[in-house]
């Protein structure tokens, strides 16, 4: 008999991470899926034995307090082999149920504590009360793991966020203008800004955008003539159009706080596996590895003061980046998945 795990999502299952994460627990357990929003767009439920789904906005109180109610109906009603959480507010959220269970992993790859620029052993004191009933804590990079406290370093275990890897590329499409791939979680800090700027400098360049609206700055450019406005899509579908049309994949972050500065943004990996260069901004630390290996654009600043120039540049330097196939080969989700089956003691 498989051993059971509840895996608990704010997410409506159509993240990147959680999917590959419900696939790759579903080969040796029966999952069980907490997620809230739209339905439609619940990618994951295939990998997963049972979904339980809240439908409703994210934004809504009353979709919240039902998620929650539901959430610790699952705790107490059933001890699990192991319960998966998604980011710290959750685990305050649940943290008095968490106890019943065997065994707590928490997935930490938008800490709360970063966002407030406390990182490492700061306010240490209070991490040791919200982290207490953990058992496993997991980061997306070397980077991060620094970042956490000493006290749960010994307890914490490395698992990046490198896509599948695509055995075939399709035939990458040029056009005489800039085709931008943007992304994922959509807002100003987080590309909007740079996206309008260089719409408004490069008459000649093209947007595709996928992913989830954050902001109205975000929601009024997928009205904009030139982006093309894909959705919430899968990540293969994302990976696919990137490789077959994208001459960059966007990649930037507003360095307002510790956790965009820290960032380890899946784009990279993206990148390497469909040889689409990135635009990242210096700020961003991991930037110093797309430098190293020739990944992409280092842009000198989030906040660009030419973005005519930036796009002449873009344009010039497109098609010199290449991309090793042994780098394809290491950076694949392949490789790790493995990990997630040890923090799960499996």
């Amino acid at each position: 008999m498989k051993p059971s795990i509840l895996y608990l999502s704010f997410n409506d299952g159509s993240d990147m991470r959680v999917n590959k994460e419900l696939r790759t627990l579903s080969q040796k357990a029966s999952v069980t899926l907490l997620a809230l929003g739209e339905r439609s767009q619940c990618y994951a439920e295939i990998h997963v034995e049972k979904l339980v789904f809240v439908e409703g906005s994210r934004k809504a109180v009353s979709t919240l307090l039902r998620y929650i109610v539901t959430g610790i109906y699952l705790l107490v009603s059933r001890r699990y082999h192991s319960v998966h959480v998604i980011n710290e507010p959750q685990l305050i959220i649940f943290w008095p149920f968490l106890w019943f269970q065997k065994r707590v992993v928490l997935d930490i790859f938008d800490s709360i504590f970063l966002r407030k620029n406390r990182p490492g052993n700061q306010l240490a004191w209070l991490k040791k009360i919200v982290y207490a009933p953990l058992h496993q804590a997991l980061v997306t990079d070397e980077n991060r793991l620094e970042l956490l406290p000493d006290f749960l370093k010994k307890n914490a275990r490395i698992v990046p966020n490198y896509p599948y890897r695509l055995a075939q590329l399709p035939l990458k499409e040029r056009s005489a203008g800039l085709r931008v791939m943007y992304f994922g979680w959509l807002g100003e800090l987080r590309g909007t800004q740079t996206i309008a700027g260089l719409l408004a400098a490069d008459p000649a360049l093209t947007v595709w955008m996928a992913g989830w609206l954050t902001d109205d700055a975000s929601r009024e450019l997928t009205q904009h003539p030139r982006v093309r406005w894909l959705g919430v899509i899968p990540q293969a579908e994302a990976l696919n159009k990137a490789a077959q049309v994208a001459d960059y994949i966007l990649c930037v972050y507003a360095p307002i706080n510790d956790n965009n500065i820290n960032a380890s943004p899946n784009k990279i990996y993206d990148a390497i596996q469909t040889c689409t260069p990135v635009i990242i901004n210096a700020e961003v630390k991991v930037s110093a590895f797309v430098t190293e290996l020739q990944l992409g654009h280092v842009i000198p600043s989030y906040e660009v003061t030419n973005y005519q120039i930036l796009a002449q540049q873009l344009l010039q330097k497109r098609n010199t980046f290449t991309f090793k196939e042994e780098i394809r080969q290491a950076y694949t989700w392949e490789k790790v998945e493995e990990r997630l089956h040890l923090a799960h003691d499996m």
